[in-house]
């Protein structure tokens, strides 16, 4: 299946693609995901020996693409990664690795797909993102990852946003918070944050204020203990805060907002397509404010700023920012 996807999303044939999103049938995965133990055995059988450097050099990729999509946006570099997972992934997957291999390697494409997903996503490919977030979690649930499994459902929550379904965001979030426990205090905030979210676009503004705090503590005691994650390294205190202002402005606490994205705006200037987004939020909190004259102000800071990015979803965002309506999905 991985392969088909790649293999199509690297024609760049937009159409062949843009495949409904299709409400509901990421329940059985996500059951089966949360309750069921590890596969019993991932060793691969095949004829080319799976090497460390095999993987290092899809890690590196997978990190490369990442801040490639921060800077430029998913619609601009996604076809040629496609490509190279086509080409360098398959062959790893059906290669010969031990168990101990097998897990890395699971892990290793586990990330890249989602940051395929995370591309298609931004350019507004929803039933491609989840197709992608599928096989993602599948490899997570193969190799008992909770903390892969828990990025997954934040990857399907933000996919729900963007298709109005409040009921499935909430869904979705909880679910990882639930796959968050017993992982590392980061991919706890990053769950808790997600619920932050998820609350306040459900409106429920007085449980914004609460799942922000516990992403904070969370992360309080990821900077203080183990090593992280490397799928999660992007995730700083920066992330976090705009992350809790974007909660904050949709659950209308202006003030609490405002503070966060202060935190926020020390974000590196890599991060193009991240520094856009802060804008919008600083719009709407201008709006909770009434300062309409800095709402405009920011709003064509933001679309000036969005010029150079291939992100369809962010320019549907400004559009509805330009138009006066308020802040919608993730």
């Amino acid at each position: 299946m991985l392969s088909k996807l790649w293999e199509l999303d690297a024609m760049r044939r937009r159409i062949a693609v843009k495949s409904a999103f299709i409400p509901g049938v990421f329940g059985s995965a996500s059951r089966e995901a949360l309750v069921m133990p590890p596969d019993r055995n991932i060793a691969g059988p095949g004829s080319y020996e799976v090497r460390v450097a095999d993987m290092e050099l899809l890690e590196d990729h997978t990190a490369l693409y990442g801040r490639l999509d921060a800077q430029h946006g998913g619609g601009k570099f996604r076809g040629v990664f496609a490509s190279f997972l086509n080409a360098h992934a398959i062959q790893l997957l059906n290669g010969a690795f031990s168990a101990r291999t097998g897990k890395r390697l699971y892990g290793g494409v586990a990330d890249a797909v989602l940051a395929m997903a995370s591309m298609a996503y931004d350019d507004q490919l929803p039933g491609l993102a989840q197709r992608y977030d599928l096989q993602a979690m599948r490899l997570a649930q193969a190799i008992g990852d909770r903390g892969r499994i828990a990025r997954v459902h934040i990857h399907q929550a933000r996919l729900a946003a963007s298709q109005g379904d409040r009921k499935d965001v909430l869904t979705h979030a909880r679910s990882a918070v639930l796959a968050s426990d017993g992982t590392r205090p980061l991919v706890k905030a990053y769950a808790a944050i997600t619920e932050a979210r998820a609350w306040a676009f459900n409106g429920r503004p007085e449980q914004v204020p609460k799942a922000v705090a516990q992403a904070r503590e969370a992360f309080s005691r990821a900077r203080h203990g183990s090593q992280q994650p490397l799928w999660l390294t992007w995730f700083d205190q920066y992330e976090l805060e705009a992350q809790a202002a974007w909660a904050l402005a949709v659950a209308g606490l202006a003030d609490p907002g405002t503070q966060a994205l202060r935190t926020a705006g020390g974000m590196s200037s890599a991060r193009a397509r991240d520094h856009v987004e802060l804008l919008i939020t600083a719009a709407e909190l201008a709006r909770l404010r009434g300062d309409l004259l800095e709402h405009s102000e920011l709003t064509a800071r933001a679309a000036d700023a969005s010029r150079h990015l291939m992100s369809k979803r962010l320019t549907a965002r400004i559009d509805r920012l330009s138009s006066g309506q308020q802040l919608h999905e993730f």
